[in-house]
C-alpha cells in the first residue's frame, strides 16, 4: 500500500513537472537606458508576452522525430546512389533485370549516360551528405 501511494506521488510529480509554466515577465528601462527584464513589475514598466516556459509539445516532439527519420532515409539513399556510382565506374558490362525478369544490357554509351547521371544526382542531391568513408562527394 505504501509503495502504491509513493508511486503515485512520484507520477503525479512527474506530470506536473511537464505541464508549461506561464509567468509573467515585465521590462522597463532604467535611468541609464539599459533594458530590464523580471517577474516583479517595477516603475514604468510593460507586461511582456514571453510564452510559455517549458513548452515543448508532443507535436513538436513527434515532427523532431519525423525530420530525424527523413534526414537518416536521405542519408542512406545518398549512400546507395554512392555505392552504385562506384560499381557502375567499375562495371565493365551492366546488366538490369526488371520485376518481370527481363535483362537490358547498357551499351558503353549508356553505360557513361548512366554513371553522370548518378554523379548528377549525388552533386545534386546529397551535398548535404559526408561519404561514408568521411570525404565529401565529388
Amino acid at each position: 500500500m505504501l509503495m502504491r501511494l509513493s508511486m503515485m506521488a512520484v507520477g503525479l510529480c512527474m506530470a506536473i513537472s511537464v505541464l508549461p509554466a506561464h509567468a509573467d515577465v515585465y521590462k522597463w528601462k532604467d535611468a541609464d537606458g539599459r533594458m530590464h527584464y523580471g517577474d516583479q513589475p517595477a516603475s514604468g514598466a510593460e507586461r511582456v508576452n514571453a510564452g510559455a516556459i517549458n513548452s515543448v509539445t508532443p507535436d513538436d516532439t513527434a515532427k523532431a522525430a519525423a525530420t530525424e527519420d527523413q534526414a537518416k532515409k536521405h542519408t542512406e539513399e545518398c549512400g546507395r546512389k554512392r555505392d552504385q556510382l562506384v560499381n557502375y565506374k567499375k562495371a565493365t558490362r551492366i546488366v538490369e533485370t526488371d520485376s518481370l525478369g527481363n535483362q537490358k544490357e547498357f551499351s558503353e554509351d549508356e553505360r557513361q549516360k548512366l554513371i553522370e547521371r548518378t554523379q548528377k544526382q549525388i552533386t545534386d542531391g546529397c551535398a548535404d551528405v559526408p561519404a561514408s568513408d568521411g570525404t565529401a562527394a565529388k
